[in-house]
């Protein structure tokens, strides 16, 4: 009897692992992404950044690139757009110039 109760216990186990990994993995449809081209020339430069832009409303992730001079954001297209994260790289003091895939693969 401990066995089943064991054996049942671990296949309910692997289906609720197996199930929130993939619920993990997936994409949701209302996340996009975007890369601007921003005049970040110092680390001072990026740790502002890195510590407002988390922040607004939408974005999920970012990776700025002191090397490229960008900003890579993911970001819920449902509470935020390309325009709203321009405006907030604007409030902190750099202009942003969004960067379309073909620019980003020559630099």
């Amino acid at each position: 009897m401990k066995t089943i109760q064991l054996i049942a216990i671990a296949i309910l186990s692997l289906l609720l692992f197996s199930t929130s990994v993939n619920a993990q993995t997936k994409k949701k449809s209302n996340d996009a992404e975007v890369t601007f081209s921003v005049p970040v020339d110092c680390p001072s430069c990026v740790k502002k950044l890195e510590s407002k832009l988390p922040h607004e409303k939408g974005v999920k992730d970012l990776r700025i690139s002191l090397e490229k001079q960008t900003v890579w954001f993911l970001y819920a297209s449902d509470k935020t757009n390309k325009e709203n994260l321009i405006k907030a790289l604007d409030k902190l003091g750099y202009a942003a110039k969004e960067v379309t895939p073909e620019k980003e693969d020559k630099k």
